[in-house]
């Protein structure tokens, strides 16, 4: 039985017990769908809902001007947008150490484009490229420099921030929204830190913008009314002063836990090295105590390093002692 499978047959023996499940992987939010029924209609919720999600992403972002796009996946926008603009050569730019998710080589390998992939220190020559995408935080929440968001937002090629997690992450360390920089498109999740549904937004250039349109509505990489209503009301709650509050916690677990075992502290969460039998560890701490990891419940191809996002709802919920005496306990 593959890993994750394993992993949603212990959640669902959880769930028959009546026993709590903790969110350490930044994705299972809880999205909240608030409109009438006749809102979440085909065709209307695009007419009545769309408009108040352009408004609160224009707002959101900073970018009075741009246009908005709604997908189904983070990801989907990525290939959609390599698709839309058929690039020769792309960069695909990332943190230092980072480690990069593979829907931009994918999407590279879809339109027959060049794909060459480095970390911000080793950033060559910008000219030779049609595309630059940037990593704003990658899977272990590494974030990327201000001086590298920059640099790549002035060049000729058009330039895509990828900033899944990092429009928030990036934002707790004291940097400006995607577009600030000056990024033709940007995109972020709606569930990575967020109380939406597991979709993309896509805000940048209105004549990039539509070309993404085309390719998702020619693919059927679409969103129904329910996932409008969810977004919108992600983007209408949404409050850093939470996640604030969560990053000094943070602070104080890597403080307690660094003398003891091998741990970095990234922009959101801890990760852990020098780990034997990480997956077999990840699932035992789903069945023990219901800590939910990407290393139990990833897919097939992700980086499956021992990580913890300690700035969720859950993580303040399952207490942060409580984490500390967990992990010292599973690791020591």
């Amino acid at each position: 039985m593959k890993v994750r499978d394993r992993a949603l047959e212990i959640i669902r023996e959880r769930i028959s017990r009546g026993d709590p499940l903790y969110d350490f992987t930044g994705l299972a939010s809880r999205p909240k769908v608030d409109a009438a029924s006749d809102e979440l209609r085909t065709y209307l919720s695009e007419a009545l809902i769309l408009p108040e999600i352009r408004e609160l992403c224009r707002e959101h972002f900073d970018a009075p001007e741009y246009e908005v796009l709604v997908a189904p996946r983070t990801t989907a926008a990525v290939i959609a947008t390599i698709l839309a603009l058929e690039p020769r050569s792309v960069l695909h730019v990332l943190p230092e150490d980072g480690e990069a998710h593979p829907c931009v080589e994918e999407g590279c390998r879809l339109a027959g484009a060049e794909y060459e992939e480095v970390e911000e220190s080793e950033i060559p020559d910008l000219d030779g490229f049609d595309l630059v995408v940037v990593t704003g935080c990658d899977v272990r929440w590494n974030v990327v420099s201000e001086d590298t968001l920059r640099e790549v937002a002035s060049a000729e090629a058009v330039t895509l921030l990828d900033d899944a997690s990092g429009d928030r992450v990036r934002r707790l360390h004291g940097q400006k929204p995607g577009p600030r920089y000056g990024f033709d498109l940007v995109v972020t999740s709606c569930d990575k830190l967020m109380d939406g549904p597991r979709a993309g937004v896509l805000i940048g250039r209105d004549d990039l913008v539509e070309g993404v349109r085309r390719v998702c509505e020619g693919y059927g990489w679409t969103v129904d009314g329910p996932t409008l209503a969810a977004v919108k009301r992600a983007f209408e709650e949404f409050e850093l002063s939470s996640l604030e509050a969560r990053l000094k916690e943070l602070e104080r677990v890597y403080e307690r836990l660094k003398d003891e075992l091998d741990v970095e502290r990234t922009g959101a969460g801890l990760v852990f090295h020098g780990v034997e039998r990480e997956v077999e560890i990840g699932l035992g701490l789903l069945r023990r105590y219901g800590i939910m990891t990407i290393t139990a419940l990833g897919y097939e191809r992700v980086d499956r390093t021992l990580r913890f996002n300690l700035l969720t709802e859950d993580a303040e919920r399952f207490g942060y002692d409580r984490f500390v005496e967990v992990v010292k306990g599973e690791l020591s």
